[in-house]
């Protein structure tokens, strides 16, 4: 599958590209947005998605809930992190597919790149994704919110695919779809595809130049 030169300069020198999964490889967002909003509406809490889109789902809850002025125990908190994540796992395994244009690049890019995947999921959510979607055992390494200690928009989750791959930053390219991924991707120094900014189908016609990316955002719109 010819990609065109477009392509070929965004991937000049790389040999690990790096995915973020939930908007990026698959169209989760709006089962997760349907799960935080169905756990946080007992509480009179509306969920404002797009803010927390690419947090830990811990995180991403206690953002909520300080927005909205409310407390809640540590135990009740992580009832509720786990009644969403449960909801999500449940919505993902009845309807899931990935983002047009997706499954023809990974097929593409499989035998030519080292893939591996940084996610802000639970590892069980994100398994049983890829699992749904025929990608199980593609992602090497698969880092999940499970795995760090520091969710996106830290750099660690990325610093531990390049550890563990031993490959370094110059030499591969991220593509993430939040805030928080590319401010992830930028203190890591990675290249990085914002793929909010362009459909996966159109890929052939990305331009690196695109966008006038900021050379120390390391960062590209495709």
């Amino acid at each position: 599958m010819n990609k065109g030169d477009n392509l070929h300069q965004l991937l000049q020198g790389k040999r690990l590209l790096i995915f973020d999964f939930d908007g990026t490889v698959a169209d989760t967002l709006p089962l997760h947005a349907a799960a935080f909003a169905q756990v946080l509406a007992p509480l009179g809490i509306t969920v404002d998605y797009p803010a927390i889109a690419g947090l830990k789902t811990l995180d991403a809850m206690r953002k909520c809930l300080t927005e909205a002025g409310r407390s809640i125990p540590d135990d009740e908190m992580h009832e509720m992190v786990t009644a969403k994540q449960l909801l999500a796992r449940q919505m993902i395994a009845q309807n899931l597919a990935p983002l047009p244009g997706v499954d023809e690049f990974l097929r593409w890019a499989r035998p030519l790149y080292r893939l591996s995947m940084a996610t802000s999921g639970s590892r069980g959510t994100v398994q049983l994704a890829l699992e749904k979607l025929g990608y199980l055992g593609w992602f090497d390494p698969l880092v999940c919110a499970d795995d760090v200690r520091h969710a996106k928009p830290h750099p660690e989750g990325f610093l531990s695919v390049l550890q563990i791959s031993g490959i370094p930053a110059s030499d591969a390219l991220v593509f993430e779809d939040s805030d928080a991924g590319l401010a992830a991707a930028a203190a890591a120094r990675l290249d990085c595809c914002d793929v909010r900014t362009g459909s996966w189908t159109r890929l052939t016609d990305a331009n690196p130049c695109n966008g006038q990316s900021e050379r120390s955002m390391n960062r590209t719109s495709i």
